[in-house]
């Protein structure tokens, strides 16, 4: 098999990937759509109930479930409608939510760009570069 194809192969079954984690009667099922993981979810460990959903999209797009078996949990599940899909926070929320917060809470210029500035500095003093930009 060229290297090449088989390096193909592996990256396009990376997304199909399922991974689980945890023990009995709770589990974190995390594969390539909400009905890839459901669906071995409940091949795997019997009927399930669906407690929670967590999307990521890094390189490709994974859903992770924690489902359980256990009665007592099952009985405070979301309904599953609910959780098949992603759930988006409207931007109009996003942005009034971001307004609201105080600058303590969520800082622009805050002390990291303090810090930043502060190494480029002495990163510029090291090598004798003059300063780009112009002092604050």
């Amino acid at each position: 098999m060229p290297l090449g194809r088989g390096i193909t192969e592996l990256f396009e079954a990376i997304p199909e990937r399922i991974e689980v984690a945890g023990h009995g009667p709770t589990w974190r099922v995390t594969g390539g759509s909400f009905e890839a993981a459901l669906s071995y979810a409940r091949e795997a460990f019997g009927e399930t109930a669906v407690l929670a959903r967590e999307d990521r999209q890094r390189w490709w797009p994974r859903v992770t479930l924690t489902v359980t078996t256990d009665p007592q949990l099952a009985a405070g599940a979301p309904p599953l409608v609910t959780l098949a899909v992603p759930a988006v926070p409207r931007q109009a929320e996003v942005q009034q939510s971001r307004t609201a917060a105080s600058p303590e809470e969520h800082p622009v210029d805050g002390p990291l760009e303090e810090i930043f500035a502060r190494q480029e500095a002495l990163r510029c003093a090291r090598r004798g570069i003059p300063l780009q930009r112009p002092g604050s």
